[in-house]
């Protein structure tokens, strides 16, 4: 029970930094916070198939805790790569769009 209280906790957090992004950029705000959110879905699938499909690993039952766990981590991985890329990306267009302005007013 608690498990599951800490991941919607972590899941809301996702949401949170991803709408704040969105708003220090002038983006869609709730678009952003669901992409956040659908990113850690995302990563943590991702790591399943590729466990799944290429990997030469037998899951037995007792390691499933252990695969979810490492699924999560591999989630939280993809959401933090996701962030700080569509960061870096509407900084350096903020930035060119800064200039831009700035060539007209000499």
């Amino acid at each position: 029970m608690a498990i599951k209280l800490l991941s919607y906790i972590f899941l809301f957090y996702v949401g949170f930094y991803f709408y704040r992004l969105a708003e220090n950029h002038n983006k869609y705000k709730w678009l952003c916070g669901f992409l956040g959110i659908a990113s850690f879905f995302l990563g943590s699938i991702l790591y399943l198939l590729y466990i799944r499909f290429f990997t030469e690993i037998i899951i037995n039952e007792f390691e499933i805790t252990n695969l979810s766990f490492k699924s999560s981590i591999a989630g939280f991985v993809f959401v933090v790569f996701l962030f700080k890329i569509l960061n870096f990306i509407w900084s350096k267009k903020k930035k060119l769009k800064n200039e831009v302005d700035k060539i007209g007013e000499d």
